[in-house]
């Protein structure tokens, strides 16, 4: 099974709600162009996170494939607790220690326990060849880091634009960047 994983395009920092945070304009001009990318993959299924700048990335997709997208709380992005001024102080803290959180927060150890059982279940319960997930890129830089065996890392994880398209061979245990 091959299984392609998009991180969202670029997100409205603007918004602090993060379950309701839209795209960009520009965000949204980089998910349509996620369209013709997937054109000749053969997308049999599309799993997403529920917050609104994962399903604005892939509706774009779905709807150029006509397939419908299943929304999957377990592939929601990580609860920080609080809005984060320094971001990636905040999650340089959080790699180096994965059981580091801010109050009504969630630690790197929890958000993995969660992606990596929600990847589980959706890959035991397909026999299709090819699958589409949207989520984000804490979340999904923890299943990769997962599937690699620590091979995917916290500078792996800086190096993920918005959007990135991973893509991961169920068979091959190999994870290509794609953009």
């Amino acid at each position: 099974m091959k299984i392609y994983f998009v991180r969202h395009s670029l997100r409205d920092n603007s918004v602090k709600e993060d379950i309701i945070a839209p795209l960009t304009k520009e965000g949204h001009q980089k998910a349509e162009l996620l369209i013709e990318f997937f054109q000749n993959k053969n997308i049999d299924m599309i799993y997403a996170s529920p917050y609104r700048r994962v399903l604005e990335t892939v509706r774009p997709i779905a709807e150029s494939l006509k397939l419908p997208i299943k929304q999957v709380d377990g592939l929601r992005e990580r609860k920080i607790g609080c809005w984060v001024e320094d971001f990636y102080a905040y999650a340089q803290q959080q790699w180096q220690d994965f059981y580091f959180k801010l109050e009504n927060g969630e630690s790197l150890n929890e958000v993995q326990d969660r992606i990596v059982q929600t990847y589980h279940s959706i890959v035991e319960a397909n026999d299709y060849e090819t699958l589409l997930i949207g989520g984000h890129g804490t979340a999904m830089s923890l299943l990769f880091n997962y599937l690699t065996k620590g091979d995917f890392d916290y500078n792996d994880f800086l190096q993920m634009k918005m959007p990135s398209v991973y893509m991961w061979d169920t068979e091959t245990k190999k994870l290509t960047h794609i953009q």
